[in-house]
């Protein structure tokens, strides 16, 4: 993204208690700073994290924080992890996932869409990162299937091929559950969306891979370039100055 000489760098800040739980999140977040050529800050546990982190998120680009709860079970969620999606001031990634994904192994990016008035934020995100990591990217719209349907299921992924003209991707009609479809399409490296509801709460629980909760944030007026008009293979230099995360 294009910079003003008064405006500071995007800062990626990561939550880390010490513990070897939040190892995972502070080497994503590490590697996700240097692609972003942003500074990263480490998040220190407070009295009151939620409300701290809240505060955080407004001077951030991204926050990234570990999914896994204080009981280490398996599906247990950080309990911070659902304020946030919800309600805070910039990106937030949940950092969880195989070691494939976690390493980046599938060079793939997903944007889950559902149909939504914010799906245009979560391709425009997705394709910004797809680029920058040099990654195939996949749209992915999840709807169970019904015997007898009002809606039109392929209406959301229409709208996304529009949103993207210009743009390689592939996009896939998942005739199942979210919940289901984030387990069966698992070969991605991250996840994104910009979906507050239950399918939030599917990726959060289910997926194999960092899922990152897109926000308007303040910043993104630096980011003129519509989708469409950037190649996304071009190179990290270039993709800056032509952002697609914008709105």
């Amino acid at each position: 993204m294009a910079l003003d000489a008064n405006t500071a760098p995007p800062l990626v800040v990561v939550l880390d208690d010490g513990s070897p739980r939040c190892a995972e999140a502070v080497r994503w977040a590490t590697a996700h700073a240097a692609l972003l050529g942003a500074p990263l800050e480490k998040h220190r546990p407070t009295h009151d994290e939620v409300h701290d982190l809240m505060l955080t998120s407004t001077r951030a680009e991204v926050l990234v924080v570990g999914h896994r709860g204080v009981d280490g079970t398996p599906l247990a969620l950080n309990r911070l992890v659902v304020p946030l999606a919800r309600h805070a001031a910039c990106d937030v990634v949940v950092i969880r996932g195989t070691p494939e994904a976690l390493d980046g192994r599938h060079h793939r990016v997903t944007a889950l869409v559902t149909g939504g008035a914010l799906d245009d934020l979560a391709l425009t995100r997705a394709a910004d990162l797809a680029g920058r990591r040099g990654a195939d990217l996949r749209v992915l719209h999840a709807v169970p299937p019904l015997p007898v349907r009002a809606d039109r299921p392929d209406v959301p992924v229409r709208h996304a091929d529009r949103v993207l003209r210009g743009v390689r991707h592939t996009s896939v009609l998942a005739r199942m559950h979210p919940h289901e479809a984030v387990t069966r399409y698992a070969d991605t490296d991250l996840l994104v969306l910009a979906d507050r509801g239950p399918t939030a709460r599917a990726a959060l629980y289910h997926a194999r891979c960092p899922v990152l909760v897109a926000h308007r944030v303040p910043a993104e007026a630096r980011h003129t370039t519509r989708p469409g008009t950037a190649d996304p293979r071009s190179t990290p230099g270039d993709r800056r100055a032509g952002s697609l995360g914008g709105q």
